[in-house]
């Protein structure tokens, strides 16, 4: 399947510009510092580790789609899988 399809150009660019923000907002998240009360209530997140593997996957899926010049309909399945897994990491 290509990347892009007829009727959907541009769709590719706006999810990508969009995961840039996200992933922008979520670095400047883990360098904001906590405040001493915050840091007393403060607690491990182990889902966000298992988030990461999950969106290192998906980017591994994407990098050879991007070298193949196409994804799979497969690949397309397995990524939303792991969209899927972080959804419910997130939401518990």
């Amino acid at each position: 399947m290509p990347l892009i399809k007829r009727g959907e150009d541009g769709a590719a660019e706006r999810t990508a510009r969009e995961m840039r923000r996200t992933a922008d907002l979520l670095d400047a998240l883990a360098r904001v510092k906590p405040t001493a009360r915050q840091k007393a209530r403060a607690r491990a997140h182990p889902e966000m580790e298992r988030i990461a593997r999950r969106f290192a996957t998906i980017n591994t899926t994407l990098a050879k789609g991007v070298t193949a010049g196409s994804v799979s309909a497969a690949q397309l399945r397995s990524m939303a899988s792991n969209f899927i897994a972080i959804g419910k990491a997130l939401i518990p």
